[in-house]
């Protein structure tokens, strides 16, 4: 007999709900043998929700692995993730960016340290131009205060600076792997992309 010898219906297998005993059937559900559509929270094919490894599903809300593209539930784990990461990376270039008027607001002032120590170092130069057999102690003793001035000012900037040439190597080398290394820190800060 062929396959069409036989009506649409027979090919079409359906699961059939049939009870044997009362008792078999308390059996299979006492043992979790039985199909439920209740997700059990003690799944040992899922990882811990406090895992590196993990990521909470936006459409279902269970924990899944970070390497899975696709939920049980069939929403796009790989796209939440990639999302995650853009909010991040938007993140990262704001606060780059605040820190980066901070330190121009901070470094102002050290402006006045150079003005204050151009006088220190143009007297001597003038006298050293018009008088060149005057080079004696009062030309270092006029470039002390300058130096001291400069000095001062080159230090505090670096001190300033520093923060910003931190944060400004990370946002030019950080990458999806670095993402995916702090994300598990920043979800104990309670962070929400």
């Amino acid at each position: 007999m062929s396959d069409n010898d036989y009506s649409s219906d027979v090919h079409v297998l359906r699961p059939r709900k049939i009870s044997v005993s009362k008792k078999l059937d308390g059996f299979l559900n006492h043992a979790g043998l039985t199909p439920s559509s209740n997700v059990t929270t003690s799944d040992k094919t899922r990882p811990c929700a406090d895992g590196k490894n993990a990521i909470t599903c936006a459409g279902c809300c269970t924990v899944e692995y970070l390497t899975r593209d696709h939920c049980r539930c069939g929403h796009y784990l790989r796209g939440q993730l990639e999302d995650e990461y853009f909010a991040w990376e938007q993140k990262i270039r704001a606060k780059h960016a605040e820190l980066s008027d901070e330190v121009e607001r901070s470094t102002k002032p050290l402006r006045v340290f150079y003005l204050l120590a151009i006088p220190f170092i143009l007297v001597p130069c003038v006298r050293l131009i018009f008088w060149a057999d005057a080079f004696n102690l009062s030309t270092f003793l006029w470039w002390t205060p300058a130096m001291l001035l400069a000095g001062a000012g080159v230090f505090a900037e670096t001190q300033i600076f520093s923060p910003f040439r931190k944060n400004a190597r990370f946002v030019e080398n950080f990458t999806f792997e670095t993402f995916v290394e702090q994300r598990h820190r920043l979800e104990g800060q309670n962070y929400k992309p």
